[in-house]
């Protein structure tokens, strides 16, 4: 036989999709393998060993859910897909809410499961050979997760499967980005085709829509004209050009201010006088606003708590400002457009510099009376949260301290990964976030994610400084011990330890959820709920799992328990409860994590 035919027969479709994935720029797996997985283990190892320096980067994930937020984190830096190879029913359900999170964020993911063999006496290589194959195929498996994809679909035989995953990742890189799955049965995936190759640059996503002139006319005329504008964001940040582009516009008209009502990613600098901050939706801001200009933001506000003036004049911009996925959606605009929100940014900022009567218009000086105005209340909402940290050494800790101290203590390029839920906006205040990609959030509400999203981000941000020559940067998962014990932490705890992937946990334990019970108290201020313990509300977690100790334990390590601050465990846990233990623990971060790239988890007790 010929090498080149030796080469043939063993090239499978299973060999085929990762070539595939490779040829499309995808660069990481992270993988939960099982039975249906045979072809996919062979094709791994021979890629490996074959050309180790054109085939992917395999994660082995204890976890499902580990595995696809951490390609959701690694998409929130790259902006591109990775995969996540999942085991077929079974490993497609315990994706859980990882699934919901990639799709309300946006987020680029390539989902691959087998499927139970359709043979079962052996007719074709991968047919049934073990007990579950019967009890594991599921009518219509991707039904499990349909509803939350861009695409699903299912690779039939070997002869197109690189076209089926370029159709895929065209869905799932083209606005609204968000996650595509993909299924193949053991007898396909182990079928031999002959080699072959697409040509990438005919297999690109949607390009990014602009706004028709009419639109940048109209958009660009009422926000200056207004007497009080208002630009409500939620994650236009994650185009880390925007923020900028969003600063001019802010410049050049100065009485507009500027509120983020998702933080699920750094849209606006805190440090500028237009800044209203961040808060999920309930700010008062928007009850005076006679212009708001919606950009990239999901929930603008709660309608039965702080609606706008019904004569306010609303446009909305946005890359799905229909809420296509979301059933009941039914905040009111005088005009909506499907465009990108950088190249509409950028249209409005070089039409407003463009044009003689809106500079005109500009130079009046009720404008630079706004602006003064403006930064008079910046001044004053600055003030007022400088004024909220208490720090006396032995004060408890609270989310207002504990940003005050994070900041303080942290570099500058810190990369925030903040997954707080009720101390997310106290955190927010006081770190007051103003570069681009410092602060990411998960934008959706399946908690737990920063486990493993935090892992993906620290990973893709150590590809770009590589890349780059630069020096690593520091990554910083602040999360509740609710989100924490929601997602698997020893599997992601392990995951770091393992592939070495070094950064700081903060996790605020304040003994449980604390979300429920504010949900309930804005239903019935005075139910029932309003004098009723935790335990009651069944929200406690008390007594409190100790999770400094669960993160050496789950680290792994042939060292004894209790000799890890005493050698080089490659987990350091830590409890605290007050400033002085905070301040001190802090001190010590940057050089474990960035200087000697171990990992370290601080647990704040609340």
């Amino acid at each position: 036989m010929s090498n080149v035919q030796q080469e043939a027969s063993q090239y499978t479709t299973a060999f085929a999709l990762f070539e595939a994935l490779w040829e499309a720029g995808i660069t990481v797996c992270f993988v939960n393998v099982g039975s249906d997985h045979p072809s996919v283990i062979e094709a791994i190892i021979r890629g490996k060993q074959e050309r180790p320096d054109r085939w992917p980067r395999f994660v082995t994930c204890p976890a499902e859910i580990t595995a696809l937020s951490m390609a959701d984190g690694y998409a929130r830096i790259s902006g591109k897909p990775q995969a996540v190879i999942v085991h077929v029913d079974v490993g497609t359900q315990a994706l859980g809410q990882a699934v919901h999170n990639a799709s309300i964020a946006k987020v680029p993911v390539f989902i691959f499961a087998g499927l139970c063999p359709y043979t079962e006496a052996g007719e074709v290589t991968g047919s049934r050979t073990e007990y579950m194959h019967w009890l594991q195929q599921a009518p219509d498996q991707a039904a499990i997760v349909r509803q939350y994809c861009r695409y699903t679909g299912e690779i039939r035989t070997g002869l197109n499967v690189k076209q089926s995953i370029g159709r895929a990742l065209q869905f799932a890189n083209s606005a609204p980005k968000g996650p595509v799955y993909m299924t193949s049965a053991r007898e396909v995936l182990a079928q031999e085709i002959q080699p072959y190759a697409l040509q990438q640059e005919q297999w690109v996503p949607i390009g990014p829509s602009a706004l028709p002139v009419d639109a940048v006319e109209k958009i660009s005329t009422a926000l200056v004209q207004a007497e009080r504008p208002l630009v409500m964001t939620g994650y236009s940040g994650r185009d880390r050009r925007t923020p900028d582009l969003l600063v001019g516009l802010a410049d050049m008209i100065p009485g507009l201010r500027v509120h983020d009502t998702g933080g699920s990613d750094m849209c606006f600098p805190a440090s500028h006088p237009a800044s209203e901050g961040f808060r999920l939706s309930f700010d008062e801001c928007t009850k005076d606003a006679d212009v708001i200009f919606l950009l990239d933001c999901d929930v603008p506000w709660i309608p039965s708590r702080n609606p706008p003036p019904k004569d306010t004049v609303i446009y909305h911009v946005d890359i799905d400002p229909l809420n296509q996925q979301i059933p009941v959606s039914f905040f009111p605009a005088n005009g909506r457009w499907k465009a990108d929100s950088f190249t509409a940014l950028k249209q409005l900022t070089e039409h407003i510099s463009s044009s003689a009567q809106l500079r005109i218009s500009l130079q009046d000086p009720k404008h630079a009376a706004r602006g003064e105005a403006r930064a008079r209340a910046h001044q004053s909402r600055i003030a007022s949260i400088n004024s909220q940290p208490k720090l006396d050494d032995d004060t408890a800790l609270d989310g207002n301290n504990i940003g005050y101290l994070l900041k303080a203590a942290l570099p500058q390029s810190t990369t925030f990964v903040i997954e707080a839920v009720t101390a997310a906006q106290m955190v927010h205040d006081q770190l007051q976030p103003s570069r681009p990609g410092s602060w990411i959030n998960c934008g959706g509400t399946g908690i737990g994610w920063s486990n493993g999203a935090a892992l993906g981000i620290k990973m893709a941000l150590a590809d770009l400084e590589k890349v780059d020559n630069e020096k690593p940067s520091l990554v910083c998962q602040v999360v509740g011990d609710g989100s924490m014990m929601c997602a698997s932490p020893s599997s992601a705890l392990w995951v770091a330890s393992k592939f070495e992937i070094p950064i700081l946990t903060i996790v605020l334990n304040n003994g449980g959820w604390k979300a429920p019970r504010n949900s309930t108290e804005l239903v019935y201020p005075e139910g029932l709920n309003k004098y009723a313990s935790d335990d009651e509300l069944n929200i406690s977690f008390r007594p409190s799992p100790n999770y400094a100790a669960l993160a050496e334990a789950a680290a792994g390590s042939e060292r004894q328990m209790g000799e890890a601050a005493q050698g080089d465990h490659w987990m350091q846990g830590i409890r605290v409860s007050n400033v002085r233990e905070l301040r001190a623990a802090l001190e010590k971060a940057e050089g474990r994590v960035v200087g000697r790239k171990k990992g370290m988890l601080i647990e704040v007790l609340m």
